[in-house]
């Protein structure tokens, strides 16, 4: 549970993917529900269907949940298990991503894979067309198993219109949700292409947007959601569009009805209970547990409240003038040396590491850095009270510079007086901005602070117990491994750092993998089974950072070590980001070679330069990044990565990236290309205290070799992002918290 960078982009590290802690972090945001600020309750007919999203039972409709909601659900219906994620990122989008067991099918030979039964990954979409008016319905369509193997990959066009109690959808559906086929495909009257459709299975991964909408065939799809008198009870009736006799199971599927029944039990805002009849001769079960990611409060926090400002000595001041106003007299008679020591132990009391200090006649300067809080406005709102209290009464201005990693990333000045007006509830946070200067990095050429004597070599431990796991692998069911995991960060100088990394097993059965790579790349990251059952103790990183503001604006970063599990080496970056505008560009450069598989000091023969041009654009809506890399990756291919995220108003991200490098889809294997989803949870949603600390994992179709990126701890657009002047002041309201 390190801390991870907070640019919100950068995807987790590609090598732990395959075997990560997805569902940790899924359970650590549900954990928060009974934390959950109060939001419209889940509205009418939104409930979740099998294949995970919105929609009745096998079928789907054209409503939508509403915008930040996250859920996962299990279903059970013969001879599939279904469990899936469903995310609703933005107004009228809707995404899901779903795993689904074949009961009655092996994964592979025998030999091999035992008796484990046959695992299908899958991700489909949803998006709005038409909202629903007083004369015109809801409209959506929606595309399933986008890129997968195809073996429930089909199209949909359906609206939804409601009727007091009842909720009426009907649609077309095509592919699997097509293939009981009662219409002629309208679409053929436009070009007899869509009259044939590709039926075989692929490896997957690729977009077969040739397939989209064609065959001979569709279906009617739609039926009925009723909300009973029993409030949370919604009764459901469908036409299924699949007749079941293509399904890739193991025995053949006989429907002998294409009528769907059940039923619904929503109870308060995070758990709906399913049960039906499907085919007319299966049950159904299902589950769903859901939450919004705007509306995650999180726990009640036991944090230290803020201190209450004192009164200034007048006294003091009065005698201050009466001296000539000599700035090196401080109150009672404390030297500026005296007053700035007991100002750091004031601070640091409070979570703060100063690194230096300027005090004058006027004007007070803290450059400090902070781990307590994630809102910036509230930590420079605590940091300005303390300094208020332990300063000398002649000092108007406040400045607190924030320091991240040795960068200096914003300062923020304001003046004392609308500080003690408003804690004394005569003025309030908004007033203080009145006059509340928030610049960037280098924009007072005026301040000298000077180094807090012992401020370094400082160094911070963490500890954490950690689990990676693996679910329906092709050479098991499951496989996992318990360890603690330890970090440190050495800060030598204002400017250098020395960050180490271990991980100390406790448990596991990593020892049953057996699934070699059959990758013809380089094996950068393909090797993973080697590197879990031969490093399960390890050193994970040991590196040294040198991080410094070259001019304003200007970033460097230079770096030696063991980056990560699998690689280490030499690097540098540049980062040019316009402190007032939404945009940075950056670009490294790295030598690295292969590390052993036992993850200690050795390395392999592999030896890579790899690098990349990257491009950050803030979006102006829905709180929004977009990420453009283009360069060189691992295994010696060329092409570019997108990412896209989008943070919640709890402070969760969630965002997709996709990868496309020079590798031909048959040489890169299944898969096709790289691309995945990560999520990034604040730690203080399931904590007392506050903290900024996140939890991030993310997920991968497979683990490839084709597209993968060094990962660096320290990469210099996180470190600097969370100071946009946007976000601060959006912030500022809580600044007195």
């Amino acid at each position: 549970m390190s801390r991870d960078c907070r640019g919100r982009l950068e995807a987790p590290r590609l090598g732990a993917l395959r075997i990560g802690g997805r569902y940790a972090a899924v359970l650590c945001l549900f954990a928060s529900f009974g934390a959950t600020a109060q939001v419209e309750p889940m509205p009418l007919f939104e409930t979740y269907s099998d294949m995970g999203g919105i929609g009745l039972l096998q079928m789907p409709t054209a409503r939508f949940a509403p915008e930040g909601d996250f859920a996962f659900s299990y279903t059970r219906t013969s001879p599939y298990i279904r469990k899936a994620l469903t995310m609703q990122p933005l107004p009228g989008v809707e995404g899901v991503l779903r795993y689904t067991t074949i009961l009655d099918r092996l994964y592979g030979p025998e030999s091999f894979s035992g008796n484990q039964t046959y695992k299908d990954k899958g991700f489909d979409f949803k998006i709005e067309l038409l909202k629903e008016s007083e004369y015109l319905p809801q409209v959506a369509f929606g595309i399933r198993d986008v890129g997968g193997t195809g073996l429930f990959a089909g199209e949909y066009l359906v609206a939804s219109r409601r009727y007091y109690d009842l909720d009426v959808s009907l649609g077309l559906g095509w592919g699997y949700l097509g293939s009981r086929g009662q219409l002629k495909n309208p679409l053929t009257m436009l070009s007899s292409g869509f009259k044939t459709r590709q039926t075989t299975v692929g490896q997957g991964g690729l977009l077969s947007t040739a397939e989209y909408f064609r065959g001979e065939r569709a279906s009617l799809i739609g039926g009925v959601a009723y909300q009973t008198p029993i409030q949370g009870l919604v009764a459901k009736l469908e036409l299924d569009g699949n007749n079941y006799r293509n399904d890739a199971t193991g025995q053949p599927i006989v429907a002998s009805s294409p009528i769907n029944v059940g039923l619904t039990y929503s109870y308060g805002r995070w758990l709906d209970v399913s049960f039906g009849v499907e085919r007319g001769n299966t049950v159904m079960f299902g589950l769903a547990l859901h939450s919004n990611l705007h509306a995650v409060s999180g726990m009640p926090k036991v944090d230290p409240s803020p201190q209450p400002v004192k009164p200034r000595d007048l006294s003091e001041l009065v005698a201050h003038n009466r001296a000539g106003g000599n700035p090196t007299l401080t109150p009672a008679g404390q030297s500026a040396q005296e007053t700035s020591t007991k100002l750091v132990a004031a601070l640091s009391a409070s979570g703060y590491r100063v690194g230096a200090t300027e005090i004058s006649e006027k004007r007070a300067v803290v450059e400090a850095s902070q781990e307590t809080f994630r809102n910036n406005a509230r930590a420079v709102g605590r940091a300005v009270r303390i300094m208020a209290n332990n300063v000398p009464a002649s000092v108007e201005e406040l400045t607190y510079v924030t320091r991240e990693s040795g960068l200096e990333t914003a300062r923020a000045t304001l003046l004392r007086q609308d500080l003690e007006k408003a804690v004394r509830h005569e003025g309030s946070p908004e007033e203080i901005a009145m006059h509340l200067s928030y610049a960037g990095p280098g924009s007072d050429r005026e301040a000298k602070p000077m180094d807090v004597p012992g401020a370094y070599p400082n160094s911070n431990w963490f500890w954490a117990p950690a689990m990676k796991h693996q679910i329906g692998g092709p050479d098991g069911e499951y496989f996992y491994q318990l360890y603690v995991r330890g970090s440190n960060e050495l800060q030598l100088t204002r400017h250098l750092s020395v960050t180490s990394g271990v991980a100390l097993n406790l448990a596991d059965n990593l020892d049953a993998l057996k699934l070699p790579s059959d990758s013809v790349l380089p094996h950068v990251r393909s090797d993973i089974v080697k590197y879990l059952k031969q490093g399960k103790t390890s050193l994970s990183q040991f590196h040294a950072d040198y991080l410094t503001n070259l001019r304003p604006d200007w970033y460097g970063r230079a770096s030696v070590g063991y980056f990560e599990e699998m690689f280490g080496g030499v690097g540098g970056e540049v980062l040019y980001r316009p402190f007032d505008k939404p945009w940075a560009i950056g670009a490294d450069i790295n030598r690295v070679k292969q590390r052993g598989y036992d993850q200690r000091f050795d390395f392999r023969d592999y030896q890579v330069d790899t690098g990349h041009v990257d491009l950050y654009y803030r979006l102006p809506f829905y709180n929004m990044t977009a990420q453009l890399s283009v360069g060189k990756y691992l295994a010696g291919d060329r092409g570019a990565t997108f990412a896209l995220a989008r943070q919640f108003d709890s402070g969760v991200v969630i965002g997709a990236f996709v990868t496309k490098t020079n590798v031909p889809a048959e040489q890169f294997g299944e898969g096709s290309f790289d691309k995945g989803i990560f999520i990034s949870i604040p730690m203080d949603l399931i904590s007392l205290y506050s903290s900024r600390n996140r939890m991030t994992m993310g997920w991968r179709p497979l683990t490839r070799d084709g597209g993968q990126r060094l990962a660096v701890a320290k990469r210099l657009y996180p470190i600097v992002a969370d100071s946009n002047p946007d976000r601060f002041m959006s912030d500022w309201t809580r600044a007195l918290e």
